[in-house]
């Protein structure tokens, strides 16, 4: 499934942003940043499932307010009927967690690496009773996201790789075992928009038969060859998708490579026309 996080500066610009959705699943609403939030509006005529986030300074977000005015709009969320929240694992919000826990997610976030107590994190995050953990760590190489898939398999989990060498977690999120990812305008790093996923790199068509092409070269997240590679796939009725892999270590490459399932690597650099295949 794929999730599209909105944002705006009001509560209006939020509504609109959400009303505006049309490729995605879900829609995530972020109230840090809205200057004046307004819980029941941001709800009140919803066609998609809702997820209300009030990311903190302190996790990447905007929310400065304290977090007891952060819990109260977490609490009014959910008695407006939101599908379910986010909640920060560091926050320690464990009533509200213990009370609602069907409907929210636990997450934690890492703007620096991968942190080398990720496992026990995740533990301690599942033992809270959450529906699901999220976990966002930065990728520095390709093959930094792999223990992520260890951790989806774990139970219902949301992992994502931020960054440009993360992109292939939230492309292939289904190999990676993620209930689902999320798409926007680059509310997080790595992030692309929603259309891109769904008609450029064929988000929607990725299923567990299908043929992964993985392009390589010279800031490939921005290249044009994964898309006409896709506009191919797509005009040929091909089960295949190909995506983008940032990396200049060529072990690193194939070690991700191998361990996804990448049918083929194409270099950019070694064929003008994208189809020569190392």
């Amino acid at each position: 499934m794929l999730c599209e996080t909105v944002t705006g500066r009001t509560t209006v610009e939020l509504l609109a942003a959400r009303d505006r959705v049309r490729d995605a699943d879900m829609a995530e609403l972020r109230l840090d940043g809205v200057a004046d939030p307004d819980v029941a509006r941001a709800l009140q005529g919803r066609r998609l499932p809702v997820i209300v986030t009030c990311r903190p300074t302190w996790e990447g977000g905007r929310f400065d307010a304290g977090e007891d005015a952060r819990r109260r709009l977490l609490e009014d969320a959910l008695a407006h009927g939101a599908d379910y929240v986010d909640v920060e694992w560091a926050a320690r919000f464990d009533d509200l967690i213990e009370r609602h826990a069907a409907r929210v997610i636990v997450s934690c976030h890492d703007f620096t690496g991968v942190p080398g107590d990720l496992d026990e994190r995740t533990r301690a995050m599942r033992r809270s009773g959450a529906a699901f953990v999220k976990v966002a760590v930065t990728a520095r190489r390709l093959s930094d996201t792999l223990p992520l898939r260890e951790i989806a398999a774990g139970g219902p989990a949301i992992v994502i790789g931020m960054g440009d060498a993360g992109l292939p977690t939230r492309l292939l999120a289904a190999r990676f075992g993620s209930r689902w990812t999320y798409g926007g305008d680059g509310v997080a790093p790595g992030q692309i928009p929603v259309a891109r996923m769904v008609h450029d790199y064929r988000f929607r068509r990725i299923g567990p038969r299908t043929a992964i092409y993985g392009v390589v070269g010279p800031d490939v997240v921005r290249s044009a060859v994964p898309r006409a590679l896709n506009a191919a796939f797509e005009a040929e009725g091909r089960d295949a998708a190909a995506v983008p892999l940032p990396g200049a270590d060529e072990r690193d490459v194939r070690m991700f490579a191998d361990a996804i399932g990448i049918e083929r690597l194409i270099d950019t650099t070694k064929d003008t026309d994208a189809h020569h295949v190392i």
